[in-house]
């Protein structure tokens, strides 16, 4: 008897849950606009044209941060460091004074108060620079044998975040990979870690996220990976929002397909083989009403086309971040060429 009612129990809230999905599908909600602009999102566009000079000559570039008047940027594993002009002021990583071999990137953090950047480099060596390009120190990660792979770092309140996976071993037979987000000190001393899950979508979902990353919202750090089902962004968007998982605490543990902004909740996807592919998802939570862009948001500021690669270039998601270069320039910066390094443009997002 106990049995047949812990069973009906399950059952009962089993399809509750089904039906408040199935509200929230059904409902008459404010649908994805298949098409949109950088203006219906953004308040002011700045362009950026970097030099080019015989020490720079860039071509695709990532990793797009800054820290006031300095801009970092990373092109073909190597660090390079300009102003907000645009103006080229060196290039930070160059070669290791041991071996002559040039010193490759895998990711970076600024540390704002001590106008450090601290470089994980491909074999999990770790540099420690200024500014100018001058090496102040460098180390080792800390070597864990659970650890399988290193992921994304950023620095936040004077501590160093890294999403983590991890293999958890327990049962021999079949060992698991897990996601962890861990908090070190600046010397990578370890300060807490939690470990993760994918965040509750009311659907079945994939259980494991690729290159996760960290954001911050409310003074709390949480992760978030994009969504690479486009079609549900919508209805998983409201599912977050009625059953109140983007309120961010102090040891929140799920990996959200969104980055929270001030006013737009935002997941972008971009696919380089296939750029047609890629995807720009705004949810304006002050209007209600949400764009979900095949390809991308169009520029119609710089008229440059579709951005197909929108970055975020602070945790707080209010900044983001594209780069146009050869034909794309020809309306705004016709004098460009392709031997030319890059214009970055940075997007203020409407507040």
């Amino acid at each position: 008897m106990r049995k047949t009612f812990n069973l009906l129990f399950v059952c009962l809230i089993a399809l509750y849950g089904r039906i408040g999905y199935q509200i929230i599908h059904n409902t008459d909600l404010p649908q994805c606009q298949p098409e949109g602009s950088l203006s219906d999102v953004a308040e002011e566009v700045i362009a950026i044209p970097l030099e080019t000079n015989k020490h720079c000559s860039l071509k695709k570039i990532r990793m797009i941060k800054r820290d006031r008047e300095d801009l970092f940027l990373v092109s073909d594993r190597q660090l390079y460091h300009f102003n907000s002009s645009g103006k080229f002021l060196g290039q930070i990583t160059t070669h290791r004074s041991e071996t002559g071999q040039p010193v490759e990137l895998a990711d970076y953090a600024v540390d704002p108060v001590h106008d450090r950047l601290i470089v994980i480099g491909t074999g999990h060596e770790v540099y420690y620079y200024d500014y100018d390009g001058k090496l102040l120190f460098q180390s080792i990660l800390p070597q864990d044998a659970s650890w399988k792979t290193f992921g994304h770092i950023a620095y936040y309140d004077n501590h160093l975040w890294a999403t983590i996976d991890l293999i958890n071993s327990e049962n021999e037979q079949a060992p698991t990979v897990e996601q962890w987000l861990y908090k070190f000190d600046l010397e990578f001393k370890e300060a807490g870690k939690r470990k993760l899950d994918v965040a509750d979508l009311g659907r079945m979902e994939i259980n494991h996220k690729t290159g996760p990353e960290i954001a911050v919202k409310d003074g709390h750090v949480y992760v978030q990976s994009p969504s690479l089902q486009p079609a549900h962004i919508l209805n998983d968007t409201l599912y977050l929002i009625y059953s109140n998982q983007l309120d961010i605490t102090e040891d929140y543990a799920q990996i959200l397909p969104l980055q929270i902004g001030t006013r737009f909740l935002v997941s972008t996807h971009y696919d380089p083989t296939l750029p047609e592919h890629s995807y720009t998802f705004c949810y304006d939570q002050q209007e209600t009403k949400a764009y979900n862009v095949q390809g991308g948001l169009e520029d119609n500021f710089y008229k440059t086309g579709k951005i197909p690669e929108l970055q975020s270039i602070d945790l707080q998601s209010n900044t983001y971040c594209y780069c146009k270069s050869g034909k794309e320039l020809a309306y705004s910066f016709p004098r460009r060429t392709n031997k030319d390094n890059p214009v970055l443009f940075i997007v203020k997002m409407k507040a």
